[in-house]
């Protein structure tokens, strides 16, 4: 199918990005499009204005400012995934990047548009509200804010982004030294979306956890992070006991009606394994400092 007519605009600026939103209440920003396009082929969303961000400058970006890696709006999945930058110092978002999707897509598939699109079997919004993320938004008179991840996930496909407003970028806390991070996701097939998927990222200092941090996504309408399990690492020995008996605190609520393609049951049932082996893998990954 082919999409519907729309206006076509391709600003150079965000002032100018706010102004051409302003032009129609459904207006659309594109961006990588990955998620975008398909909707616009299905006429499942048929927005009378597109807006890309593509020339606008800088948003491309992925840099290191006070404690926090910064990636913008437009800066290709493919791109982060390959930044040593990233790697080392954020490697939770790292770790699940790799699980997103295909290279093809990956190669023009923004971050911060996967975050925004909030497909509640995507892998990264767990990855974010893990890490406490902060997403840069504009509003539509110009006036920036930070929203944190806890507060931008609303519900599927939904996010804390006021209707004419802008994302333009997303920012994770540095890892502490001695960080290991995992993701474990359970597909129906490589690289599809996942049935249920956690984000762990562990610190150890001397043997003990320091800081413990797990979300997991394909439960419900938002990713949930698991407390009980971070309380329970939190200030224990950094081991493979210590990890199975956190993993077993794993609980939420598991909505049917947010993934077909798996029972809630199901869901429930494999959420333990789940955590534990994203946990593991974290353990994995440790260098643990004196």
């Amino acid at each position: 199918m082919k999409p519907a007519a729309f206006e076509y605009r391709r600003p150079t600026t965000i002032a100018a990005a706010l102004d051409d939103l302003a032009l129609d209440a459904g207006a659309r920003v594109l961006a990588g499009g990955q998620s975008l396009v398909p909707l616009l082929n299905l006429r499942l969303a048929t927005p009378s204005v597109l807006v890309d961000i593509n020339r606008v400058a800088g948003l491309d970006e992925i840099a290191e400012r006070d404690g926090r890696v910064h990636i913008g709006a437009t800066a290709r999945q493919a791109v982060v995934l390959s930044s040593d930058l990233v790697r080392t110092r954020v490697p939770l978002v790292a770790a699940a990047l790799a699980r997103v999707a295909h290279p093809q897509v990956r190669a023009r598939g923004t971050v911060v548009g996967n975050l925004c699109h909030h497909d509640p079997a995507s892998e990264m919004p767990a990855v974010a509200l893990a890490l406490d993320a902060e997403f840069a938004v504009v509003a539509p008179d110009g006036s920036p804010s930070s929203v944190p991840a806890a507060d931008f996930f609303l519900d599927s496909f939904a996010v804390a982004v006021p209707a004419g407003g802008l994302v333009t970028g997303v920012s994770f806390p540095v890892a502490p030294p001695g960080t290991g991070a995992g993701f474990y996701e359970i597909a129906r097939k490589a690289k599809d979306f996942a049935l249920i998927a956690a984000a762990a990222q562990l610190t150890v200092a001397a043997g003990t956890v320091t800081e413990a941090r797990v979300a997991v996504t394909g439960l419900g309408h938002r990713p949930l992070r698991m407390t009980a399990a971070e309380q329970s690492l939190t200030g224990g020995p950094s081991t493979a006991e210590a990890v199975r008996d956190a993993a077993r605190l794993a609980r939420g609520e598991v909505l049917a009606a947010v993934n077909t393609r798996s029972p809630a049951a199901y869901r429930s049932r494999v959420l333990p394994v789940v955590v534990c082996r994203a946990l593991t893998s974290a353990l994995a990954q440790l260098e643990p400092t004196p």
